[in-house]
């Protein structure tokens, strides 16, 4: 072999080997970028919602605040304005943290009411009091709040003007106290903190406690600039103090001038983005390495039969006739293998001397071949229409009637056919919402990652809308069917890119075996839809296998939905009540309402057992009715009787609000015909109800809020819990959830959890209940925290009427535990 040719070998694999590390590389580098840019807009979004959330919250609180402090000093103004100041508003004047209430007089100087009439609170009014009392004097009676004031006077403090008349102002000394409380409450990271401005932009309350005694100006920073205008937004800006980029979210506060920036260090939000970037680096390095094996290898591939091809044309050019090319590896490229039979064609061309014999006969047999390929062609689209599923191109019904029929003929005894029923969970809701075009793709995408879970002789069949089976063989202890449903389940809870949405399912199997499940396609496909219904059941997202139990279940289940149908009429239905008592005092003040289902035959059955059957048959209506008519007509009984007043609390079903059946007037009607107050109940309902944003459910809320009924928030902590949700709704109640008070420790996460839900709660003006206490050191761990109500089995158990009528006929002011 020659110089020249060997060079011109290596070079067209050289060339070959860097056009693939090029194509390879290419849009791994353009993927890599991409995430870590999607990484990056996606942290920083999340970071602006919580510092804008944070700075509205409080903003909220403080105005509340601020509304507060200027009724109590309008009430002092009064009393002045009409006879004089009387002392039993000095506790109020203290709690609000007004330390000084003067009359203030050009010329005649200060005459108090309120503090130490020695104290000297300034000998010049300072030019920000002296705005607040030109807005008094243009508005009569009506409370202005000046800019912070720290010369002259004792501490930091903000001053309260109301123009009496005649030059003469009501003034107050407003301490700072309770917005430095309010700034210390929150912190988030190393150096996340809140500072809080007057309308100059002078420091009221901040981390740095000298910043707040000397009032520090930072009106030039670009979030309280934006604040002028704007009411709340995102900002980023430089902070001298730190000599660090910050990100924050701003806020006023409603009627003061006041405002709230809640900033925060960028570097401590970008330590994720540095982590990806490392980690796209090593990724990167270990593409190039894998890139470059494959490519090589490619190019050796390529290039090597070529080599042979030129070999034994060199061979026959030399009269060596009969030589033919025969490639020693076991794979090669499709263009290669036919270059290779083109040549060897030749050779035998001139090889033989019956050269035009051989061409006709292959023209003829090319003809013949192209014949058959067309017919061919038409039976395989026949057959391919009949069997194949258009859409995902999977086995249709039909086709997997024929695959199942042949794996049950031709099971061998050690061998059992499993089938695995596959049904997507939230595919309904995408379809209705996205379209069906995007239902489809859906569709298309899960069939191809099914597909991928599966082995060699196993199969993937669309049985129609949102299912699928799989079918395969297997001996032994059934270890494939719990692989490949962890691998199923796995893939599909992967988020599907459906063109610019993104979107989250889950799936629901169902496994059924012959011959342990039945011998029959129609046994082995209803067997596995029990197992799939009882996966959805317990949670979804879960795999599940058909027993002889299953059977029974749904026979039970289908019983026990016709006996439900009739429990009202047949006054099967019970209510039984668990008292709800004040943390601090022990005073029983309200219950909680429970039905219970006194069965016939089978005894007392618990909700947890029938209410799930009774949302599905849609007889939860009607049971939701009976409870609510039921307790209003107990709880006037009650009243009559003389008994201590209680509240009620009647917990509802998220499907009674969705069904029109369900009204909410018709118990108001009935709440006011029984002479019951709109206080005497409240109406319990769960996170998840307030999350679908449903027009018809927020419009029967609304309902309730205009009518003065009070509702709770059951099981908060358990879902999606969010401000958001408790600022939209009028919410008076939260009911910590009872897993949070199971394994209640001091110091403890959930401890940590239950405090920072009473925080909040009471922040917003609502008011905390926690369940499922059953120790004397959980009630005094929680009574400790803050939180206002509770109940569990430490108190009481649920009730009969009869037995709870006794606990209130008694009269007791101070409900004691019952230890279990």
């Amino acid at each position: 072999m020659s110089g020249s040719r060997m060079n011109r070998r290596i070079s067209l694999r050289y060339i070959l080997f860097v056009i693939c590390m090029f194509a390879a590389l290419l849009p791994t580098l353009m993927v890599s970028s991409w995430v870590q840019h999607q990484v990056q807009q996606n942290e920083t979004a999340t970071v602006h919602e919580k510092h804008l959330l944070i700075a509205r919250n409080l903003s909220t609180a403080l105005a509340r605040y601020a509304n507060d402090t200027a009724a109590i000093f309008s009430s002092a103004n009064q009393q002045i304005s009409l006879e004089h100041f009387h002392n039993d508003l000095s506790p109020l004047l203290k709690e609000i943290n007004l330390y000084a209430l003067f009359e203030w007089q050009q010329g005649r100087g200060q005459r108090f009411f309120y503090g130490e009439s020695t104290l000297s609170i300034f000998n010049s009014v300072p030019a920000q009091v002296q705005v607040a009392m030109e807005q008094a004097r243009a508005n009569k009676n009506q409370v202005y709040f000046s800019g912070v004031v720290v010369e002259g006077v004792p501490q930091p403090t903000i001053f309260l003007a109301v123009y009496q008349g005649q030059d003469r102002f009501l003034m107050g000394a407003l301490g700072t106290q309770y917005l430095l409380e309010s700034q210390s409450e929150v912190r988030f990271g190393e150096l996340g903190h809140v500072a809080i401005f007057d309308q100059y932009g002078r420091v009221l309350a901040h981390p740095n406690k000298q910043w707040s005694i000397r009032a520090k100006d930072l009106s030039g920073l670009a979030p309280v600039v934006l604040m002028r205008d704007n009411n709340f937004g995102v900002s980023e800006f430089y902070s001298p103090a730190l000599q660090a980029d910050m990100i924050a979210g701003y806020a006023k506060v409603e009627n003061t001038g006041w405002g709230i920036i809640v900033p925060q260090p960028l570097t401590e939000l970008q330590a994720y983005s540095l982590k990806l970037q490392r980690y796209a680096f090593f990724v990167s390095l270990l593409c190039v390495f894998v890139v470059g094996v494959i490519s090589w290898y490619l190019a050796c591939m390529i290039v090597r039969p070529i080599s042979q091809v030129v070999d034994t044309a060199q061979g026959i050019s030399h009269g060596e006739m009969g030589k033919f090319v025969n490639p020693k590896r076991w794979f090669i490229p499709v263009e290669i293998a036919a270059l290779i039979a083109k040549f060897n064609a030749m050779a035998g061309e001139v090889y033989t001397s019956r050269t035009l014999l051989e061409q006709r006969v292959k023209q003829r047999t090319a003809a013949l071949s192209k014949e058959v390929a067309v017919r061919k062609k038409a039976e395989e689209q026949v057959w391919q229409q009949a069997n194949f599923d258009p859409l995902t191109g999977l086995p249709n019904r039909r086709m997997l009637n024929r695959l199942l029929s042949d794996a049950l003929a031709t099971r061998l005894e050690t061998e059992r056919v499993s089938l695995m029923l596959l049904d997507l969970d939230q595919f309904k809701g995408i379809n209705d919402t996205l379209g069906h075009d995007m239902g489809d793709m859906l569709l298309q995408i899960a069939a191809q990652r099914i597909q991928h879970c599966i082995l060699q002789g196993e199969h993937v069949a669309r049985l129609g809308g949102d299912e699928f089976i799989i079918l395969l063989k297997e001996s032994g202890d059934g270890s494939r069917v719990a692989e490949l449903g962890e691998a199923v389940l796995k893939t599909l809870s992967t988020p599907f890119q459906l063109g610019i949405e993104r979107v989250y399912i889950s799936t629901s199997i169902g496994v059924a075996f012959s011959p342990n499940d039945g011998e029959k396609i129609d046994d082995l496909l209803k067997h596995a839809d029990q197992a799939m219904y009882v996966a959805k059941q317990e949670g979804r997202n879960r795999l599940s296998y058909f027993t002889a139990s299953l059977q029974e279940q749904a026979q039970v289940r289908r019983l026990l939905a016709n006996d439900l149908r009739q429990a009202v009429a047949k006054k099967q239905l019970h209510l039984h009540y668990q008292p709800i008592v004040d943390l601090n005092t022990g005073e029983l003040l309200k219950a909680e309402v429970l039905v219970r289902w006194l069965h016939p035959s089978q005894g007392w059955i618990s909700p947890s057992d029938f209410i799930h059957v009774a949302e599905e048959t849609g007889v939860v209506v009607e049971i939701g009715n009976w409870v609510f008519s039921t307790a209003v007509a107990q709880l006037k009984a009650w009243k009559e009787r003389g008994l201590s007043p209680i509240q009620l609390s009647i917990n509802t079903s998220p499907k009674q609000y969705y069904e029109a059946e369900c009204d909410v007037n018709q118990w108001l009607n009935e709440l006011s015909e029984a002479g019951l107050s709109s206080a005497d109940v409240v109406m319990e309902i769960t996170e998840g109800l307030l999350m679908e944003n449903s027009p018809i459910v927020n419009e029967k809320l609304l309902a309730f809020s205009k009518a003065g009924v009070e509702v709770a928030l059951d099981d908060f902590g358990t879902g999606y819990s969010s401000l958001a949700y408790l600022q939209k709704f009028d919410i008076e109640y939260l009911k910590i959830d009872r897993m949070f008070i199971h394994n209640l420790e001091q110091d403890g996460d959930d401890l940590i959890v239950c405090k920072a839900i009473v925080v909040m709660a009471h922040k917003l003006g609502i008011h905390v209940i926690a369940e499922g206490i059953e120790t004397e050191h959980q009630a005094n761990l929680l009574r400790e925290a803050g939180c206002d109500f509770a109940q569990g089995y430490w108190f009481a158990k649920p009730l009969p009427h009869d037995e709870f009528q006794l606990m209130l006929s008694e009269n007791s002011a101070c409900l004691l535990p019952q230890k279990r």
